[in-house]
């Protein structure tokens, strides 16, 4: 037996059987379904004698409305899943059967005509037998655990003193950066409202109290590490971010100055140059941005240069948001649309519509809005 501690079991396992079976198989089938089980049962073992006999499957399938189309299925589309009843039934059949073997299979809702196709990647598959019993905890147990986690609170009354001591007296700390007054609890555990009220009216330093939350299984003490107040982020932290934002400049800056210092004028030369790598993206439109799959980034700048530029012009160096770039329109069609001003005017208030969201952001800004959803949920 072994611990999960994923789900909070001990778990053990059997194995019952072996098999060799494909991992993946490609069949087809047909599904019969008439007033009632009787009639359904009489229509399913004529199409089955009639296919047996050598009638085309297909077209029997498009007779009831189906394709009767060959589709794929592999093993990752139902081993390791809780199936049962029906599904259990409609698997074991596809995976049992033989190339090319045909069955009618009566399930409760209706009978299937199913034939194997073709098997590919035959593997050993094992029959596994599986017991879980959920770890739960008595009630001397949880007392034993709040009292000895009472009296590290009680020994650790500062956040200094917890930080320094709580891995050692085996209770994990958890950082959680810009909690926001907007949520409706901490950490992702029901039931900490009183925590999250607690936070919100401390000083930077404070320690809390015990909280019992949870599912009457999680015991909480909070310690607030620093306050943001309202307004521009401190730059300590957006500092990594802004770093970023200046690197990627400053190379844009000096890849473009060696662009102008080589004196390159053809696309050819430009890509001749020292790490320098090309593409081809097709289908450019100036609706939406243009994604470099050779930058493995969108590049919203591509599509606003091919929409006015002229075949075969290269363009000036342009900053990208991954990389440095020169473009070069090799071919330009136009689409075979005649303009229809309902569609239009349909499109753009879709797109307005979306676009609104984004100034909410400002309004609550401009209104200074007081948020206090933490204190009544």
């Amino acid at each position: 037996p072994y611990y999960n501690a994923t789900d909070n079991t001990i778990n053990s396992f059997k194995k019952l059987a072996t098999a060799s079976m494909a991992d993946s198989i490609q069949y087809r089938q047909i599904q019969v379904v008439a007033e009632d089980a009787a009639k359904t049962k009489t229509l399913a073992d004529s199409i089955y004698t009639a296919i047996k006999g050598g009638a085309d499957f297909a077209e029997i399938a498009k007779k009831y409305g189906q394709t009767g189309e060959a589709t794929w299925i592999s093993s990752a589309n139902y081993e390791g899943a809780q199936l049962d009843g029906d599904n259990l039934k409609y698997v074991n059949t596809i995976t049992t059967l033989g190339k090319n073997e045909i069955t009618n299979l009566n399930l409760a809702q209706a009978n299937i005509i199913v034939q194997v196709m073709d098997k590919k990647a035959v593997k050993d598959k094992y029959k596994v037998a599986v017991i879980k019993r959920p770890v739960e905890f008595s009630k001397e147990t949880y007392s034993k655990a709040y009292n000895e986690f009472s009296q590290f609170i009680a020994s650790n009354p500062t956040l200094e003193k917890m930080v320094a001591n709580a891995e050692d007296a085996g209770y994990k700390l958890l950082d959680r950066n810009d909690l926001y007054s907007s949520e409706h609890g901490i950490g992702g555990i029901r039931g900490t409202k009183e925590a999250l009220r607690w936070a919100f009216s401390a000083k930077t330093g404070e320690v809390s109290g015990l909280y019992e939350c949870g599912e009457s299984d999680r015991m909480l003490v909070v310690g607030v590490s620093a306050i943001v107040p309202a307004g521009y982020r401190p730059l300590a932290l957006v500092k990594d971010q802004l770093r970023l934002e200046l690197l990627r400049d400053k190379k844009a800056e000096k890849i473009m100055a060696d662009m102008k210092a080589a004196g390159a004028t053809s696309f050819d030369q430009f890509k001749a140059m020292p790490e320098a790598v090309s593409d081809s993206v097709k289908h450019v439109t100036f609706a939406a941005p243009a994604y470099v799959p050779v930058l493995r980034a969108s590049e919203p700048l591509v599509g606003a240069y091919a929409s006015i530029a002229e075949l075969n012009q290269l363009s000036a160096p342009i900053k990208g948001n991954g990389g440095v770039f020169v473009l070069q329109p090799y071919a330009k069609d136009k689409l075979n649309e005649t303009f229809n001003q309902e569609t239009e005017e349909t499109t753009l208030q879709n797109m307005h519509a979306r676009m609104a969201s984004q100034f909410l952001n400002d309004l609550y800004l401009k209104a200074d809005v007081k948020d206090d959803r933490y204190l009544f949920f």
